[in-house]
Protein backbone atom coordinates (compact mmCIF):
# COMPACT_ATOMS: atom_id res chain seq x y z
CA UNK A 1 0.00 0.00 0.00
CA UNK A 2 1.80 3.00 -1.07
CA UNK A 3 1.82 6.39 1.81
CA UNK A 4 1.68 9.26 -0.88
CA UNK A 5 0.74 8.31 -4.11
CA UNK A 6 -2.41 6.26 -5.51
CA UNK A 7 -1.42 2.55 -5.52
CA UNK A 8 -0.96 2.55 -9.28
CA UNK A 9 2.18 4.18 -9.06
CA UNK A 10 4.92 2.47 -7.86
CA UNK A 11 6.75 3.92 -4.48
CA UNK A 12 9.80 4.29 -3.14
CA UNK A 13 10.79 6.65 -0.16
CA UNK A 14 13.74 7.07 1.46
CA UNK A 15 14.40 8.47 4.85
CA UNK A 16 17.06 10.64 6.35
CA UNK A 17 19.13 8.58 9.27
CA UNK A 18 21.82 11.41 9.58
CA UNK A 19 22.42 14.29 8.03
CA UNK A 20 26.12 16.01 8.56
CA UNK A 21 27.06 19.92 7.67
CA UNK A 22 30.82 19.74 7.74
CA UNK A 23 31.72 23.30 8.52
CA UNK A 24 35.23 25.42 8.71
CA UNK A 25 35.78 26.07 12.27
CA UNK A 26 37.76 29.15 11.92
CA UNK A 27 35.06 30.86 9.65
CA UNK A 28 31.92 29.23 10.74
CA UNK A 29 30.48 28.63 7.58
CA UNK A 30 29.82 25.71 5.76
CA UNK A 31 32.79 23.78 4.58
CA UNK A 32 33.09 23.87 0.49
CA UNK A 33 36.13 22.08 0.40
CA UNK A 34 34.92 18.31 0.03
CA UNK A 35 35.63 16.14 3.23
CA UNK A 36 35.59 12.72 3.32
CA UNK A 37 32.92 11.20 5.64
CA UNK A 38 32.52 7.57 6.35
CA UNK A 39 30.58 5.68 8.69
CA UNK A 40 31.17 2.47 10.57
CA UNK A 41 28.87 0.42 8.86
CA UNK A 42 29.95 -3.14 10.25
CA UNK A 43 31.05 -3.26 13.54
CA UNK A 44 34.60 -4.26 13.48
CA UNK A 45 36.11 -7.41 14.96
CA UNK A 46 39.82 -8.87 15.04
CA UNK A 47 42.02 -7.59 12.21
CA UNK A 48 39.12 -6.93 9.55
CA UNK A 49 41.06 -3.41 7.58
CA UNK A 50 38.88 -0.49 8.19
CA UNK A 51 38.57 -0.07 4.59
CA UNK A 52 35.78 -3.00 4.88
CA UNK A 53 34.26 -1.77 7.76
CA UNK A 54 33.82 1.98 6.82
CA UNK A 55 31.14 3.04 3.91
CA UNK A 56 30.82 6.46 2.50
CA UNK A 57 28.21 9.38 3.71
CA UNK A 58 26.96 10.28 0.20
CA UNK A 59 28.22 14.26 -0.22
CA UNK A 60 25.59 16.43 -2.27
CA UNK A 61 25.67 19.84 -4.14
CA UNK A 62 24.78 21.69 -1.40
CA UNK A 63 27.84 20.31 0.24
CA UNK A 64 25.92 18.58 2.92
CA UNK A 65 26.47 14.87 3.36
CA UNK A 66 23.37 12.70 3.51
CA UNK A 67 22.99 8.94 5.31
CA UNK A 68 19.35 6.93 4.80
CA UNK A 69 17.83 4.24 6.30
CA UNK A 70 18.80 0.55 5.21
CA UNK A 71 17.66 -2.78 7.00
CA UNK A 72 21.05 -2.10 8.86
CA UNK A 73 20.30 1.04 10.06
CA UNK A 74 16.46 0.56 11.02
CA UNK A 75 17.43 0.50 15.32
CA UNK A 76 18.73 2.74 17.73
CA UNK A 77 22.41 2.74 17.38
CA UNK A 78 25.39 4.49 17.90
CA UNK A 79 27.67 4.68 14.78
CA UNK A 80 31.28 6.06 14.38
CA UNK A 81 31.42 8.91 12.16
CA UNK A 82 34.95 9.41 10.52
CA UNK A 83 35.68 13.01 9.06
CA UNK A 84 38.93 13.11 6.90
CA UNK A 85 41.21 15.52 4.15
CA UNK A 86 43.35 13.73 2.29
CA UNK A 87 44.36 17.54 1.21
CA UNK A 88 45.01 18.57 4.88
CA UNK A 89 43.03 21.35 4.67
CA UNK A 90 41.45 20.03 7.88
CA UNK A 91 42.57 17.83 10.66
CA UNK A 92 40.48 14.41 11.02
CA UNK A 93 37.73 14.04 13.63
CA UNK A 94 35.84 10.93 14.67
CA UNK A 95 32.65 11.11 16.62
CA UNK A 96 29.72 8.73 17.65
CA UNK A 97 26.53 9.72 16.96
CA UNK A 98 23.69 7.56 17.96
CA UNK A 99 20.58 7.19 15.37
CA UNK A 100 17.39 7.25 16.63
CA UNK A 101 14.53 4.21 15.23
CA UNK A 102 12.92 4.72 12.07
CA UNK A 103 9.85 5.06 13.75
CA UNK A 104 11.32 7.80 15.85
CA UNK A 105 12.45 9.37 13.68
CA UNK A 106 9.27 9.69 11.11
CA UNK A 107 7.86 11.52 14.55
CA UNK A 108 10.65 14.04 15.08
CA UNK A 109 11.95 17.00 12.67
CA UNK A 110 14.22 15.94 10.45
CA UNK A 111 16.15 18.85 11.54
CA UNK A 112 16.97 16.12 15.07
CA UNK A 113 18.34 14.19 12.79
CA UNK A 114 21.23 17.06 11.36
CA UNK A 115 25.02 17.51 12.88
CA UNK A 116 26.60 20.03 12.09
CA UNK A 117 30.78 19.86 12.59
CA UNK A 118 33.38 22.32 12.59
CA UNK A 119 37.08 21.12 11.62
CA UNK A 120 39.93 22.93 12.54
CA UNK A 121 42.36 24.33 10.32
CA UNK A 122 45.00 21.61 8.58
CA UNK A 123 48.61 22.58 7.28
CA UNK A 124 47.42 23.14 4.13
CA UNK A 125 44.51 25.80 5.22
CA UNK A 126 44.14 29.23 3.26
CA UNK A 127 44.72 31.47 5.45
CA UNK A 128 44.55 35.28 4.60
CA UNK A 129 47.97 36.85 4.29
CA UNK A 130 47.23 39.11 7.50
CA UNK A 131 46.50 36.30 9.26
CA UNK A 132 48.27 36.29 13.30
CA UNK A 133 49.23 32.25 14.70
CA UNK A 134 51.52 30.24 14.46
CA UNK A 135 52.33 26.71 13.38
CA UNK A 136 53.49 24.58 15.90
CA UNK A 137 55.10 20.79 16.79
CA UNK A 138 54.39 18.86 19.75
CA UNK A 139 56.63 15.90 20.61
CA UNK A 140 56.96 12.93 23.40
CA UNK A 141 59.52 10.74 23.84
CA UNK A 142 61.27 12.76 20.86
CA UNK A 143 58.44 11.73 18.43
CA UNK A 144 55.77 13.54 16.70
CA UNK A 145 52.51 13.36 18.95
CA UNK A 146 49.09 12.93 17.39
CA UNK A 147 46.20 14.40 17.77
CA UNK A 148 47.18 17.25 20.29
CA UNK A 149 44.81 20.36 21.15
CA UNK A 150 46.16 23.67 21.51
CA UNK A 151 44.39 26.52 23.23
CA UNK A 152 45.88 30.23 22.89
CA UNK A 153 44.36 32.62 25.70
CA UNK A 154 44.40 36.46 27.12
CA UNK A 155 47.00 36.07 30.00
CA UNK A 156 44.47 38.28 32.41
CA UNK A 157 40.88 37.39 33.56
CA UNK A 158 39.07 35.60 32.29
CA UNK A 159 41.56 34.49 30.30
CA UNK A 160 39.22 34.31 27.03
CA UNK A 161 40.72 31.61 24.80
CA UNK A 162 41.01 33.33 21.41
CA UNK A 163 42.63 30.95 19.28
CA UNK A 164 41.94 27.15 19.08
CA UNK A 165 43.40 24.69 16.48
CA UNK A 166 43.90 20.42 16.41
CA UNK A 167 47.06 18.53 15.88
CA UNK A 168 47.37 16.10 13.40
CA UNK A 169 48.98 12.87 13.00
CA UNK A 170 52.74 14.30 12.49
CA UNK A 171 52.28 16.48 15.54
CA UNK A 172 51.42 19.98 13.43
CA UNK A 173 49.22 22.38 14.49
CA UNK A 174 47.98 25.52 12.91
CA UNK A 175 46.81 27.99 15.38
CA UNK A 176 45.05 31.19 14.02
CA UNK A 177 43.89 33.80 16.20
CA UNK A 178 40.83 35.42 16.56
CA UNK A 179 39.88 38.95 16.00
CA UNK A 180 39.59 39.49 19.87
CA UNK A 181 43.22 38.78 20.29
CA UNK A 182 43.81 42.15 19.94
CA UNK A 183 42.79 45.60 21.96
CA UNK A 184 40.27 47.49 20.53
CA UNK A 185 41.98 50.87 18.17
CA UNK A 186 45.81 50.46 16.69
CA UNK A 187 47.53 47.56 17.50
CA UNK A 188 50.60 46.76 19.40
CA UNK A 189 53.32 45.64 18.09
CA UNK A 190 53.22 42.06 20.37
CA UNK A 191 49.78 40.60 21.75
CA UNK A 192 50.62 38.21 24.69
CA UNK A 193 49.40 35.28 24.87
CA UNK A 194 49.34 32.11 27.08
CA UNK A 195 49.34 29.08 24.82
CA UNK A 196 48.24 25.82 26.18
CA UNK A 197 48.77 22.26 24.30
CA UNK A 198 46.48 19.54 25.45
CA UNK A 199 47.54 15.62 24.72
CA UNK A 200 46.27 12.39 26.34
CA UNK A 201 47.31 11.71 29.81
CA UNK A 202 48.30 8.09 28.67
CA UNK A 203 49.71 7.48 25.27
CA UNK A 204 47.52 5.46 23.37
CA UNK A 205 49.06 2.30 21.67
CA UNK A 206 50.69 2.70 18.18
CA UNK A 207 48.07 2.39 15.28
CA UNK A 208 48.58 -0.36 12.98
CA UNK A 209 48.48 1.21 9.46
CA UNK A 210 47.43 -1.95 7.52
CA UNK A 211 44.10 -2.37 9.90
CA UNK A 212 43.12 1.14 11.28
CA UNK A 213 45.58 4.49 11.00
CA UNK A 214 43.20 6.19 12.96
CA UNK A 215 42.42 4.07 15.43
CA UNK A 216 44.07 6.80 18.17
CA UNK A 217 42.09 9.59 16.67
CA UNK A 218 40.19 10.70 19.79
CA UNK A 219 36.80 9.23 19.71
CA UNK A 220 34.14 11.47 20.60
CA UNK A 221 30.37 11.44 21.59
CA UNK A 222 27.97 13.89 19.61
CA UNK A 223 24.66 14.22 21.14
CA UNK A 224 23.15 17.31 20.19
CA UNK A 225 21.78 18.44 16.92
CA UNK A 226 22.80 22.13 18.00
CA UNK A 227 25.59 23.49 15.76
CA UNK A 228 26.71 25.52 18.86
CA UNK A 229 27.36 22.48 20.76
CA UNK A 230 31.00 22.81 22.34
CA UNK A 231 31.37 18.76 21.15
CA UNK A 232 30.66 19.95 17.94
CA UNK A 233 32.58 22.99 17.82
CA UNK A 234 35.67 21.20 18.65
CA UNK A 235 35.83 23.22 21.80
CA UNK A 236 35.40 20.42 24.30
CA UNK A 237 38.70 18.31 25.36
CA UNK A 238 38.94 14.44 24.50
CA UNK A 239 38.52 12.16 27.78
CA UNK A 240 41.43 11.56 29.21
CA UNK A 241 43.42 14.54 27.97
CA UNK A 242 45.59 16.81 30.15
CA UNK A 243 48.58 19.39 29.96
CA UNK A 244 52.08 19.40 31.32
CA UNK A 245 54.04 22.24 32.65
CA UNK A 246 56.40 22.20 29.64
CA UNK A 247 53.50 22.59 27.54
CA UNK A 248 51.69 25.96 28.55
CA UNK A 249 54.04 29.29 28.46
CA UNK A 250 53.06 32.62 27.30
CA UNK A 251 54.13 33.87 23.72
CA UNK A 252 54.16 37.07 21.91
CA UNK A 253 52.07 37.25 18.56
CA UNK A 254 52.83 39.85 16.00
CA UNK A 255 49.66 41.02 14.03
CA UNK A 256 49.64 39.89 10.52
CA UNK A 257 52.37 37.53 11.13
CA UNK A 258 52.20 33.44 11.62
CA UNK A 259 55.06 32.20 13.98
CA UNK A 260 57.13 29.22 12.35
CA UNK A 261 60.27 27.97 11.57
CA UNK A 262 61.70 28.64 15.29
CA UNK A 263 61.64 25.94 17.44
CA UNK A 264 62.25 27.10 20.49
CA UNK A 265 59.34 28.70 20.42
CA UNK A 266 56.95 26.41 18.28
CA UNK A 267 58.12 23.05 19.82
CA UNK A 268 56.09 21.89 22.57
CA UNK A 269 57.41 19.07 24.57
CA UNK A 270 54.63 16.37 26.01
CA UNK A 271 57.16 13.88 27.81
Amino acid sequence: MNQFVASRFVENIHHLALGVEPRDALRRTRATHPVNIRFEAVKRTGRIPMEDVLRPIDRHDSCRHALLYSPQLRTATPVEVRFEDAARRFVPRRLSVTLPTLEDAEAAPSVQRVRYVSLLPGAAYDFSDTAAGMRGRVVRNGVPMRWARVEAALPTPPNTIVGRAHGDDRGEFLLLLSPTAGPFGDLPPEIPLRVTVYGPGVAPPAPDPDVDPLSDLPLQSLASPDPLDPVALGETLPLGYVSRPATVRTINFTPGRIITGQPTITQFDFT
